[in-house]
């Protein structure tokens, strides 16, 4: 009995042993801390700190225009201009060559747009299709283990601040404010900026009520154009403290010790990784069909999508919220562009044309899906409007990445951020051209021969289109256990028709409002009829 007791023994301390992090690594992560804390006090690292500042409170005059983005303007990435001569003179071209088509050979002319408008939709669906299921063979992202930051406890951990721009967010500062105390780092070494705008009385009163502990602070944004959170966050860069910073959203509820793993992501990582971006996902994903949706769109994107693009070293466009980066090297880049309204995409293309990286990070950040259709096309008009700027201002110059050997930038600016734009509203012209096609034939009994092709090819990339949409979506709710989003991703068309709709509201704001930043609402999930 004795000799059996001793053999369960060992091996359970066998087992404990193997589930204990080595120690070698663990050396090795505390030296890396150590090495990164020092780097960061050197004079030259402060030097640089310094004289970024020095630049970025200068303002600037654009067009007889006296303008405060708190950043250097950088008028060749800027989408403070929408469109170049150049690109309003390839526009022109092209509309001439569509009108006169139209008028001399309408049938042909709209066989050969619908044909062209099935290929550019199928080859988007197909595109994220196959990135999707690359992932899913093989997925890159970067994975830390919770035993290995429980050894760190002790460890001296680097700088970071988090940047939080809120805008009217009364209804969820509570919610928000309880998130990051969750976090879990030293507090001695955390600093959370709370940005305000200078008109948002309602958000400031709120804050007023709270007892913050002392690592936040809430900021006043100077009132100014545009009004966009990329010029928030620039504000906030000037008075972040961290040599690491994070953006987190209002409605934001990240894992504890997300902060811990990027920096631990940065140190598995060669120095060419300038940011490090957690997974999203929503937690109130069963709320209705559209956060349904939403959610199986989201699985695919985080899940998928983005460590399929990191594999096969395509540009990654970055979500809004949970991007880390060195704060050294978002100041060598200009830090965010103020007219952008997804800064975020921008920023993720211009990290990858300066021949820097983002890796993926196997850490959620919760948030709050739209559950309104209203409030969803504010957001989604707005995401689609940034996807138009950003792939407008990379076009400017398209050949200069071919002939630096960025093959892989463009492809990513064409296939994923110019081709989805063009995917939506090839989907809207697919849709109308079924539509009248089917009225030609069947209610004005016209004997056109224009109708049995163009009907065809028209079904043809819609049900390949969607096929492919479909099979990316469902194997992300399959691979994420969100079994209960498979019936709603069946019915993606429809979505598909409401991202149509957002596309074409925000091609009408590129063109009369291109730097409107449409509000979205928070809070609706804590509503007993949302």
């Amino acid at each position: 009995m004795h000799k059996q007791e001793l053999l369960e023994r060992k091996k359970d301390e066998a087992f404990s042993s193997a589930n204990l992090p080595d120690s070698q690594l663990i050396s090795g992560y505390r030296q890396w801390l150590t090495h990164d804390c020092e780097r960061h006090k050197s004079d030259g690292y402060l030097r640089q700190i310094e004289a970024y500042i020095h630049n970025s409170s200068r303002p600037v005059i654009e067009h007889k225009q006296e303008i405060k983005v708190f950043a250097p303007f950088q008028r060749s990435i800027s989408a403070f201009r929408t469109v170049t001569f150049g690109q309003l003179l390839v526009i022109g071209v092209l509309a001439v060559a569509t009108l006169t088509g139209l008028f001399f050979q309408h049938q042909l002319f709209l066989m050969l747009l619908t044909e062209a408008s099935c290929l550019i939709y199928i080859c988007h669906f197909f595109t994220i299709a196959f990135f999707s299921t690359r992932a899913c063979l093989s997925s890159p992202e970067e994975k830390i283990d919770d035993a290995i930051i429980d050894a760190l406890f002790d460890a001296e951990w680097p700088a970071y601040t988090v940047l939080c721009p809120l805008y009217h967010e009364a209804e969820v500062v509570p919610q928000f404010v309880q998130a990051m105390q969750q976090l879990d780092y030293p507090r001695t070494r955390l600093q959370i900026l709370i940005l305000v705008e200078e008109d948002d009385h309602e958000t400031r009163t709120c804050l007023q009520g709270i007892d913050l502990p002392t690592h936040f602070q809430v900021v006043i944004v100077p009132a100014g154009h545009p009004r966009t959170k990329p010029r928030a966050c620039n504000f906030g860069l000037l008075h972040a403290s961290g040599d690491y910073i994070v953006i987190y959203d209002a409605e934001d509820i990240p894992d504890p010790l997300q902060l811990k793993k990027a920096v631990l992501a940065f140190a598995n990582s060669d120095p060419a990784v300038a940011c490090v971006q957690a997974k999203l996902n929503f937690y109130n994903a069963e709320q209705n069909l559209l956060t349904r949706w939403f959610t199986a769109e989201y699985s695919q994107l985080f899940d998928l999508t983005l460590p399929g693009l990191q594999s096969s070293k395509w540009s990654i466009p970055l979500g809004g919220t949970s991007n880390h980066f060195r704060k050294d090297i978002v100041c060598q880049l200009g830090a965010w562009d103020a007219f952008n309204v997804t800064e975020d995409c921008e920023l993720g293309m211009r990290l990858s044309q300066c021949h820097l990286k983002t890796i993926v990070l196997d850490s959620t950040t919760y948030e709050e899906a739209n559950s309104q259709v209203k409030n969803w096309l504010r957001q989604r008009s707005r995401w689609m409007k940034g996807y138009m700027q950003t792939y407008l201002v990379y076009m400017r110059e398209p050949m200069k990445s071919l002939f630096r050997g960025n093959l892989h930038d463009f492809l990513s600016l064409n296939f994923i951020i110019g081709g989805k734009v063009i995917a939506y509203i090839s989907n809207t012209f697919l849709l109308l051209i079924l539509i009248f096609t089917l009225l030609d034939h069947f209610l004005l009994k016209s004997s056109s021969t224009y109708f049995i092709p163009t009907f065809y090819i028209n079904l043809a990339g819609l049900l390949l289109g969607n096929i492919f949409s479909i099979y990316s979506h469902l194997i992300s709710c399959l691979r994420c256990r969100r079994y209960q989003l498979i019936i709603a991703v069946f019915l993606l068309p429809l979505y598909g028709m409401l991202i149509s709709i957002a596309t074409l509201i925000s091609l009408y704001q590129l063109i009369f409002k291109p730097h409107y930043w449409e509000k979205t609402r928070h809070g609706l999930h804590m509503l007993k009829n949302p």
